[in-house]
């Protein structure tokens, strides 16, 4: 029988791999285009990453999304910046 601890396990996993792709999508931003965002800022849905912090933040930020994408994609982390 699954005790329900082994089930929430799972879910556990799930949001270690999260925060490790936040890291990876916060250190890319940073490097390329120089704008540092906070972890709480980065929102995972599906393929997407939303970007929760003020407008100036976020037009630095596309200025070099095509960039920042290929470097998502060279670590194998396939996700659109919006």
């Amino acid at each position: 029988m699954l005790s329900i601890s082994q089930f929430f396990q799972k879910f556990s996993a799930l949001r270690k791999n999260n925060e490790f792709i936040k890291h990876t999508i916060q250190s890319a931003i940073k490097e390329i285009s120089g704008v540092e965002i906070k972890l709480e800022d980065l929102d995972l849905k599906e393929e997407k990453v939303y970007l929760k912090c003020s407008p100036i933040m976020r037009n630095q930020i596309f200025m070099y999304k095509e960039r920042i994408e290929e470097s998502l994609k060279e670590q194998k982390i396939f996700l659109k910046i919006l």
